[in-house]
């Protein structure tokens, strides 16, 4: 049977609890920890080897004595301490801490970071999942109803809240589907995009899914700055009607889409992610 690994452990100070296993557990893991000191020694490591062998020996000492019943884990905690405290350890502890405080500052920013990838990483499955989901709702697609065109595929969107597990919104292209009216704000961030497409830029799903978001509870948003940067993920997808397509003959169904011209702009306006 394997075993799994135990977490990285960062250093703390002896505990205040007299329970046998927390107790057993604190000088295990300072035992290993000062244990890849000593075993990685080279002349250049800053401390005393010897030293350091004396202090791995005293936490292995302690620990088989509360293993074995010859010390309470009070004892020991006293006992350890003690022989700190009269420097029979000749500086190794000191030198063992200021090692492990460095190691652990390396590994919480590795662990923050690994966090914050795993948080952009969900939303951006989060938002793509709740896309797919108005997609299987509407199998046989979503077509515009834009006067005077012939009707082409609607684009939807999934809008995800990066920190926030399960808070999405969706989205939808034409503004006879947004659930909200376009207010002062939305204006504003679309002002100055030269309209190149056939529908305004107000009109695309991710506005629909920003419109959304600003209206729900608990966002309170009145200007574009207020808006967070690094929090909001979008995910678009298009109905592709079928027929001529590029010269072949094409399929209906529903394809990922990256942002438009339009929504490329204002995404990258208000640091959002277009996934």
């Amino acid at each position: 049977m394997s075993m799994s690994m135990e977490p990285y452990q960062f250093f703390t100070d002896a505990p205040t609890a007299t329970d046998r296993d927390t107790v057993m557990k604190w000088f295990r893991r300072r035992k290993v920890q000062v244990a890849a000191l000593d075993d990685n020694y080279t002349p250049k490591s800053g401390f005393d080897r010897d030293a350091m062998s004396a202090l791995r020996n005293k936490l292995n000492s302690c620990e088989n004595g509360i293993a074995t019943d010859r010390l309470t884990p009070a004892d020991a905690v006293t006992g350890f301490q003690k022989w700190l405290a009269d420097g029979s350890d000749h500086g190794a502890w000191d030198a063992y801490v200021a090692d492990q405080t460095a190691k652990d500052t390396t590994e919480r920013k590795r662990q923050e970071e690994a966090a914050a990838l795993k948080r952009v990483s969900d939303a951006k499955e989060a938002a793509r999942r709740t896309a797919m989901n108005i997609c299987g709702r509407h199998s046989g697609g979503l077509l515009s109803n834009r006067p005077g065109d012939n009707p082409v595929g609607r684009v939807v969107c999934g809008l995800a809240v990066i920190g926030s597990p399960g808070v999405t919104f969706e989205g939808y292209s034409g503004q006879d589907m947004h659930q909200h009216p376009t207010s002062d704000l939305i204006r504003q961030l679309v002002r100055g995009i030269t309209q190149s497409e056939k529908w305004p830029p107000e009109a695309c799903a991710e506005v629909d899914a920003l419109k959304r978001w600003l209206n729900s509870p608990g966002v309170n948003v009145a200007s574009i700055e207020q808006i967070p940067r690094d929090t909001l993920v979008f995910h678009a997808r298009v109905w592709h009607p079928g027929g001529r397509w590029g010269g072949k003959q094409t399929s209906p169904g529903w394809q990922d889409r990256g942002a438009c011209v339009y929504c490329q702009n204002w995404i990258g306006r208000i640091g959002a992610i277009s996934a």
